[in-house]
């Protein structure tokens, strides 16, 4: 496993780059798009890794989820949300509908 909730939302991101997850990933209409490499990516063609709940240092409510996801073509890579009630049940319902390894 690369995340820890013992970490920060950063912290975390840091150490999935350190593994290989290194695209910027954003959803968009039902898919996901490479903030780098610019592709976009269907539910069919990725895979959720694992994912990890971060709340605010301050404030447990300020809540956000970072998952690693790798697509079909090699690409690996973070999408991070708000969790609660700031978060797009859109894209939550999206990742957690994706395969998982």
């Amino acid at each position: 496993m690369v995340l820890s909730a013992n970490r920060t939302l950063l912290e975390d991101i840091e150490a999935a780059k350190k593994e290989g997850f290194t695209e910027d990933f954003m959803y968009k209409n039902k898919t996901i798009l490479g903030r780098i490499n610019k592709k976009i990516y269907t539910k069919e063609s990725c895979v959720l890794i694992e994912y990890c709940r971060h709340e605010g240092m301050n404030d447990p409510s300020d809540s956000s989820i970072l998952f690693l996801i790798e697509c079909k073509d090699g690409t690996k890579g973070c999408l991070s949300s708000a969790y609660g009630k700031d978060s797009d049940p859109n894209l939550i319902d999206f990742v957690m509908s994706l395969s998982k390894k």
